[in-house]
């Protein structure tokens, strides 16, 4: 009994220790994302494209918005023209894309 109680106190620490390593390592509350805003200066919504690797999905951009959005690194996006104006790196924090003119 004393074994099985050792081992589950073990287990908890280890458990505990590993949570609060983790919580340490994402402290931004984002997960690595890197922030860019997302410009729309034309008088109408637009959708536009954003592709991720093993993933594609399409957005609405309100008239006249800087909005800001969160990516992973090397995530592209697209204006409403399908022409692709920005890829995500580590030093896009804080750019803004614009997606309509």
């Amino acid at each position: 009994m004393k074994k099985l109680m050792n081992r589950v106190l073990a287990f908890s620490f280890l458990m505990v220790s590993g949570l609060a390593l983790t919580s340490m390592t994402t402290n931004d509350g984002e997960g690595g994302r890197i922030k860019v805003y997302i410009v729309n200066d034309c008088s109408s919504d637009v959708k536009y494209k954003v592709e991720s690797p093993g993933s594609s999905t399409h957005y609405t951009a309100d008239d006249g918005t800087k909005s800001p959005k969160s990516f992973m690194e090397g995530t592209k996006i697209y204006n409403s023209d399908g022409k692709m104006v920005h890829e995500v790196t580590s030093s896009s924090e804080g750019d803004e894309v614009v997606v309509c003119e």
